[in-house]
């Protein structure tokens, strides 16, 4: 993620809800990537742009008291939030770090394994931080990430104008290129990590869905802030609110997610 005050989402209680509904939206499809990668107990991972460290708990459980988990975030309340929830549930192995992902200090070897959900798309030089992470790995560490291939994929189903102005200003409120997946394969080889599982994955679900829900919840929490930048006419958001209420009554419309790509980069 990126600093505090850039977060486009912003940090507060709200956001903290949205991300935890988020997270359990997509718990499932994370673990079956860290078995994947092959974390297990007794491994030292990093959690990369750790936000307020819902997945970070998820990890602590995978490598177990025996493990360590560095957590690390530019937002200072997201990693208070993940302290608090490290000193509730007895996680030890929880180390957050708050400060900018590309500056943290890494020593050579020192990792089994790192991951990070829509990190990278937001770092001004992906590259970097990736190249970082892959110096602390150790022979045979790994990679874990998820990011966005496709975003503008999304749509609803039957289609709907004022959902698709939605997606529009979305991309164009984007101040770099989003679909951070495209580039992982060069950025890989960049830094000397070799591309072990590279798999798209394409989501959508009806009204009462996790999908619905998580994206229902980024769309209520973003055009608004999209129409104080002037990138959102207010009645363009009051009739996406309309179509959005009416389809969620009907109960016969899907909403396809933006693709993403679940990659496991191996030193």
């Amino acid at each position: 993620m990126v600093e505090q005050d850039e977060y486009i989402l912003g940090t507060d209680r709200e956001e903290l809800e949205r991300l935890r509904v988020q997270h359990e939206v997509w718990r499932e499809q994370a673990l079956d990537l860290f078995r994947r990668a092959g974390f297990a107990g007794g491994a030292s991972v990093l959690d990369l742009g750790c936000g307020p460290g819902y997945t970070s708990v998820e990890l602590a459980r995978v490598v177990g008291p025996s493990g360590r988990v560095i957590a690390r975030d530019a937002s200072a309340g997201f990693v208070a939030h993940l302290a608090r929830e490290v000193e509730r549930l007895g996680l030890a192995q929880v180390a957050p770090s708050v400060g900018p992902v590309e500056e943290l200090e890494l020593e050579a070897s020192s990792l089994d394994g790192a991951y990070a959900r829509w990190l990278l798309c937001w770092l001004p030089d992906p590259g970097a931080a990736l190249a970082r992470v892959a110096a602390a790995l150790r022979p045979g560490g790994v990679v874990a990430l998820q990011e966005y291939l496709d975003w503008a994929a999304m749509k609803l189903v039957p289609r709907c104008a004022a959902f698709d102005r939605a997606v529009d200003a979305c991309m164009r409120s984007w101040e770099r290129p989003i679909d951070v997946g495209e580039e992982l394969p060069a950025l890989a080889a960049s830094c000397g990590l070799r591309v072990e599982d590279f798999r798209p994955v394409a989501r959508a679900g009806g009204p009462g869905s996790p999908e619905w829900t998580w994206l229902g919840g980024f769309f209520e929490s973003y055009l608004p802030r999209l129409v104080a930048r002037r990138l959102f006419d207010g009645p363009d958001l009051a009739a996406f609110r309309r179509a959005w209420r009416q389809r969620t009554e009907d109960g016969v419309s899907r909403v396809v997610a933006p693709v993403m790509v679940d990659a496991v980069l191996r030193r």
